[in-house]
């Protein structure tokens, strides 16, 4: 929402918003640096009686769907649009690439954006994360091309189609269909489902490039535009390419565009990734540390198998905040069985909970232990002064210390004084 807010006083528009009291950086940061106001808490008065938009983000409706803002807007008939719906007015452009599937898809974005950016194409974008590369996560331009990363999830509320049923593909990448997000989807046919929606979407013209090993046949099958298959597997690239899956995405996908060979290259390699998405902050008392934003499943995998392919022979130490919503809820811990296989330890912050879930339904910390792999090689510790002297005295030279959070200031802070005290050891 941040970027969006700043995509559109880019284009002099007046913007202003609201969130939670607890607003940390680097949002804040982020916020300030760009002059955009914004209210801690969400509060009737905040709202102004005639604007020409109110952007509506889910997070806020997930949190409290009584959010008296939402109301006092829904009341005064006023122009509200869910998030995806203003992508869809406002950034996407004739040539519409969308990325779409289980995982990877912010990072393949960013790097056909920046592809893009190169060929002098200047195209619109959106994906999660901030780039390396360039400034920020979403631009508006008068380009006639998008590229917009496509998720699964509901616009606003639970009975809203996908976010990507919004964006308009004209051409459609899909990097997979394995099962996710149990909590919104009950059956794995009900997710499958969502992609067959979304590639029928494809017009006559259009093109699907699909990964031919991790994409549902099912899904293939309902597209009757062309078709590329490929596969991220058993391809040699040069070492200096950073994310190589991604990369393979790219690159066939800009080949069919017509991009010259050298640019689509030359990006590659010059491609640095996005901020906390595997971000490597460095090296720290003889420790690899690297952070990253994970918290689903299929995404906890990825990283760690990413790793674990570049470090095979080193110690992996997870520091892991559950701070997604989906990890509020007990029915949503099975998934989770395998998804740290490839640690060596986990270690689990503090667990805070949500206002609407009784007591009784609460996810615990022993839940998260049991869920994760079992207390010989997870362990639950809330105090994080603790979890700063465990890894002083458990950890070594070259051993890796992951840690995994989708935002918080507490967890923040706590990173950086575990690499203040790591440092002190060198």
């Amino acid at each position: 929402m941040a970027p969006l807010a700043k995509a559109f006083k880019d284009m002099d528009w007046a913007v202003s918003g609201s969130d939670q009291k607890e607003v940390y950086p680097p949002i804040t940061d982020f916020l300030s640096q760009n002059n955009i106001a914004y209210f801690k808490e969400y509060k009737e008065e905040n709202l102004p009686n005639d604007p020409d938009l109110v952007v509506v983000g889910r997070s806020p409706l997930l949190i409290n769907k009584d959010n008296p803002e939402y109301k006092k807007a829904v009341f005064l008939k006023l122009n509200v649009l869910s998030y995806p719906e203003v992508i869809g007015k406002y950034l996407i452009k004739e040539n519409s690439i969308v990325v779409a599937g289980t995982y990877a898809k912010s990072t393949t974005t960013a790097l056909i954006s920046w592809i893009l950016i190169n060929a002098g194409l200047n195209p619109s974008y959106m994906f999660g994360g901030v780039p390396v590369n360039f400034s920020d996560g979403i631009k508006i331009s008068d380009s006639n091309f998008s590229v917009v990363e496509g998720d699964e999830t509901p616009a606003l509320k639970e009975s809203d189609p996908p976010k990507f049923m919004f964006y308009k593909p004209k051409f459609l990448l899909l990097t997979a269909t394995e099962y996710d997000h149990p909590e919104i989807f009950k059956t794995r046919d009900s997710y499958v489902k969502a992609f067959i929606n979304l590639v029928k979407l494809l017009p006559d013209n259009g093109v699907l490039f699909y990964d031919q090993r991790l994409v549902d046949k099912a899904v293939v099958n309902a597209c009757k535009c062309p078709k590329i298959p490929f596969q991220t597997s058993n391809v040699k690239l040069p070492p200096s390419v950073l994310y190589k899956e991604s990369a393979i995405r790219a690159d066939i996908l800009c080949t069919k565009l017509n991009i010259e060979r050298k640019i689509i290259e030359d990006s590659i390699i010059s491609f640095k990734g996005l901020r906390e998405r595997n971000e490597f902050l460095g090296v720290f008392g003889g420790r690899y540390l690297f952070k990253d934003l994970s918290q689903q499943s299929s995404k906890i995998k990825s990283v760690l198998s990413l790793l674990r392919k570049q470090y095979p022979k080193n110690k992996i130490f997870v520091v892991f905040n559950p701070s997604a919503t989906s990890l509020k809820f007990r029915e949503n811990l099975d998934q989770y069985s395998d998804s740290f296989n490839l640690a060596d330890q986990v270690i689990i912050g503090r667990v805070e909970f949500l206002k609407n879930v009784g007591r009784g339904e609460r996810v615990t910390g022993s839940c998260l232990v049991k869920a994760f792999g079992g207390s010989k090689k997870v362990f639950y510790e809330p105090v994080d002064e603790k979890i700063i002297e465990f890894l002083k005295e458990k950890t070594g030279d070259g051993d890796l210390v992951v840690f995994m959070s989708s935002g918080g200031l507490r967890f923040t802070d706590l990173t950086k004084n575990i690499i203040k005290r790591l440092t002190d050891l060198s």
